[in-house]
């Protein structure tokens, strides 16, 4: 009977939590909205589109109230739940993502004309942006274990949804089989997390002194383990190897998607659990940055080079991104906020419009490699300028969105990188390696502008709609260029 008052207690306080996942609440009822009309009504394409955009405003709508409303941080679900306004805030962000994907899907011909429709893709797609704000609100490691894995089985057919050739398959099961190790990984690293400390809670700090009263090696290799999950989702350096793969394969408008959302999703969880893993001895958790991000700055920007296909060119340029944001976690974690939700609001933008100029291409001219972009400013010279412009960003030159990203992250680091040669060491391998970006990015103005073709390439009809979404992410990007305090 003693245990009576905590169950009315438990049941009580998840009965007080149901109203604060509005947001989540409005995925889940488009996610089922989609599938009921896949079932019972045909022909409703357009329908299950302007139910999943509507589920997505309507969540934006519900985060921004909350944004307004929250003072302090709360635990919701007896601990498993954290909402905080810095999780909000990558919640809006995952919704932008996700509302510049949806669009997309639409206009990307590979699942448009998939033999089954794209109701069901549709789903999925909501089922993963589901998962990204369970992930994002994780205060519990068994709940980010099940959010990454809803994640990730959502991007596994999300990336296969397509694969009717044999190519497409193996990168489908390569992704998968490589999801799986990495799964399995991170289980175990909760599992000794467990019988180390005794909690699986990220708050408070009974995890963190866990840690450090097993001394080094244990707690290293419970990091280690933990962080090749949550590596595997950020495609880091040595957990790359699916990347170039899946992003080749997969239709375009997935590729946009896996390269943005999800990593919005794992940064907003990195950021949470930062205070945690800073505070371990022997520096472990700053030593595993400094080495991830160096090595994937030189390897995604060194290797982007060599690349013939778009798509494989820009997993690699991915990799390099995603090494180049992860410095900031060598910062406290309330000196990093700003500069991280910048660079993520402009590398989603730089990424699906350069994505979108990819599918534009390949729709009009059946420009398939870089080799085929030749001579196509005569034919565009419209969608080359776009794309100089989304190249300069990436690049992160000015006057753009990608200049203010890293000038924002320099700006971060340069007082610790003063203190500590290693971090000095880094803004130096960051400094060069976008010096190396420039030859792989300005490849494609390169052979847009100056480089004839010498075959006759067909027009075809169509494209309109995504050439209007590029010029309008350009636009944004310029202008978020010249008055970044729109975003800041």
């Amino acid at each position: 009977m003693q245990n009576l008052p905590n169950i009315t207690q438990t049941t009580n306080d998840i009965l007080n939590s149901l109203p604060y996942l509005a947001a989540e609440w409005t995925i889940i009822a488009g996610f089922l909205l989609v599938i009921l009309l896949d079932l019972f009504v045909k022909n409703s394409k357009q329908i299950a589109f302007a139910f999943a955009m509507l589920s997505l405003i309507i969540s934006a709508g519900f985060l921004y109230k909350q944004l307004q409303e929250i003072n302090t941080n709360l635990l919701l679900f007896n601990g498993m739940f954290s909402l905080t306004k810095a999780a909000t805030q990558f919640k809006l962000l995952v919704v932008f993502a996700s509302l510049l994907s949806l669009l997309f899907f639409y206009q990307d011909h590979r699942l448009k004309h998939h033999t089954k429709g794209i109701n069901d893709f549709i789903s999925i797609f909501l089922a993963s942006v589901l998962g990204m704000f369970l992930l994002i609100s994780s205060a519990n490691l068994l709940m980010l274990y099940l959010s990454i894995e809803m994640i990730s089985l959502a991007s596994y057919l999300m990336v296969s949804y397509n694969a009717y050739k044999n190519k497409q398959a193996e990168a489908g099961m390569k992704y998968v089989l490589f999801g799986a190790v990495a799964s399995a990984m991170m289980l175990y690293g909760i599992s000794l997390i467990y019988g180390f400390t005794g909690t699986i809670n990220l708050y408070g700090d009974e995890l963190a002194n866990g840690l450090i009263q097993i001394g080094n090696a244990g707690s290293t290799l419970a990091v280690i383990l933990l962080m090749t999950g949550i590596g595997f989702k950020l495609s880091f350096v040595p957990l790359h190897f699916w990347t170039p793969d899946a992003y080749q394969v997969a239709p375009t408008s997935v590729t946009s998607f896996l390269s943005t959302a999800p990593k919005i999703a794992v940064f907003g969880l990195l950021f949470y659990i930062l205070p945690q893993f800073q505070i371990l001895g022997g520096n472990v958790f700053a030593q595993i940055i400094l080495g991830v991000a160096a090595i994937s700055m030189i390897l995604g920007n060194t290797i982007a080079i060599f690349q013939q296909d778009p798509k494989r060119m820009m997993a690699y340029s991915a990799i390099g991104h995603t090494g180049f944001i992860l410095m900031l976690f060598l910062l406290p974690q309330d000196a990093i906020l700003k500069a991280l939700l910048f660079y993520l609001v402009a590398y989603t933008l730089m990424n699906a419009g350069t994505f979108m100029s990819f599918t534009y291409l390949e729709n009009k001219f059946g420009a398939l490699t870089l080799l085929n972009y030749k001579g196509l400013g005569k034919k565009a010279p419209f969608i080359g300028v776009l794309i100089v412009l989304l190249m300069i960003s990436l690049t992160g030159l000015p006057p753009t969105a990608g200049f203010i990203a890293k000038f924002l992250v320099f700006s971060a680091l340069i007082n610790l990188a003063s203190a500590d040669v290693y971090v000095a060491g880094l803004l130096a391998i960051a400094a060069l390696t976008t010096v190396v970006s420039l030859f792989y990015y300005l490849k494609i103005p390169l052979n847009f502008f100056l480089k004839p073709n010498e075959n006759e390439v067909k027009e075809q009809e169509g494209g309109n709609f995504l050439l209007i979404y590029v010029a309008i992410i350009a636009t944004l990007i310029l202008m978020i260029g010249i008055f970044p305090s729109i975003v800041a």
